[in-house]
């Protein structure tokens, strides 16, 4: 009996360090199956495309080992950032934790390391991105004859899936903030000066063109004359023009102003053309439409003139005038960030009118 309980125990123990060797095999070979299920992302390209017809900027991701799994995050984040959850992944050490975009569509993408295995990664734009065909997700399989992995792509289209700008793109339009420098333009009773509101709306303009795929020329970007030091007024308004010439490819000239009147109560806006070609007077009638509707303010009417810009320009162009800084009430509009908004948004629709 004692020999036989012996034996007994021993076979016990046996079995015992059996399952626990069993158990660590288990472990090992689960451990090591987990890691082989692991995507290494290992870097990432940027460029700027077109994609059906639509200005893009394109990032792929190469992964190393195919069947990435991803999706857009439900975490709440501003309508202005994509938060795509990856799961099972890994990043090559050489892997950025940050990439700054440039082509103004985003502004930088940012790894974020999840638990067990996940990761997010967040795409900071530089526009709205609510609308479902503002960006799209995917990925290109492996290619093992040309020895390509697998990408993960995210294209971001510079439209911001706002179908409407669309008919701009690849038009060039000239934009001139009018005075600037040495010239204030317009003062109001407050001390608001033309040439800082002609320049924020028409900054504002060009971000809203350039981002539904227009090229834009800019007289000026900064608090700056056009011509060289110590040139007359109509130097000046030449230097404009030969900004516009300067680009042949050029299809319409914007200049941008406000008014003034040594009467406080004159009021509204107005935009002028001069009749050189066809389109003139219809580009400043779309104009006058679109910005009398935004802004809400008397409109005075579609109006010929014979401005320097508008007759020595050789493209349709036409001159608005936003509002009178003489105006009190006006003055203080035209100076507010929201109504200077609502100015280039309108300006943006005329030209997207202009081109359907």
């Amino acid at each position: 009996m004692t020999a036989q309980n012996g034996t007994r125990q021993w076979m016990k123990v046996l079995l015992s360090l059996a399952a626990v060797f069993v158990c660590f095999c288990n472990l090992f070979a689960h451990t090591g199956e987990a890691r082989g299920k692991l995507h290494r992302l290992t870097h990432i390209e940027t460029s700027v495309t077109e994609v059906d017809g639509r200005a893009a900027l394109r990032i792929e991701i190469a992964v190393k080992r195919p069947g990435l799994s991803y999706a857009l995050s439900e975490r709440w984040h501003p309508e202005d950032q994509l938060l795509i959850e990856l799961e099972d992944v890994e990043f090559d050490k050489k892997f950025p934790k940050e990439v700054l975009l440039s082509g103004g569509t985003a502004k930088k993408l940012a790894v974020i390391p999840r638990e067990n295995n996940r990761a997010a990664l967040r795409i900071y734009a530089g526009q709205n991105l609510a609308r479902a065909d503002a960006y799209r997700i995917y990925t290109i399989p492996e290619d093992t004859q040309e020895n390509t992995p697998e990408r993960l792509v995210i294209e971001l289209f510079a439209d911001g899936g706002n179908v409407f700008g669309r008919a701009v793109q690849g038009h060039t339009v000239v934009i001139d903030p009018g005075h600037g420098g040495s010239d204030s333009g317009a003062i109001g009773f407050s001390g608001v000066r033309e040439k800082d509101v002609t320049l924020a709306v028409a900054l504002r303009t060009e971000a809203l063109l350039r981002a539904a795929g227009a090229e834009v020329v800019m007289t000026r970007t900064h608090d700056t004359d056009v011509a060289h030091a110590g040139s007359s007024a109509s130097g000046e308004l030449q230097a404009r023009v030969d900004v516009s010439r300067a680009h042949p490819e050029a299809e319409l000239f914007l200049s941008i102003h406000c008014n003034a009147f040594s009467n406080p109560e004159a009021n509204g806006m107005e935009t002028y053309y001069y009749p050189k070609t066809d389109a003139d007077e219809r580009f400043a009638a779309l104009l006058n439409q679109e910005l009398a509707e935004a802004g809400g303010l008397y409109n005075r009417g579609v109006k010929y003139a014979k401005f320097y810009v508008m007759r020595h320009s050789e493209i349709p162009a036409s001159l608005v005038e936003l509002g009178f800084l003489s105006n009190p009430r006006e003055e203080a509009l035209l100076a507010s960030a929201e109504y200077q908004e609502k100015m280039a948004e309108a300006i943006f629709r005329a030209i997207v009118h202009y081109f359907e």
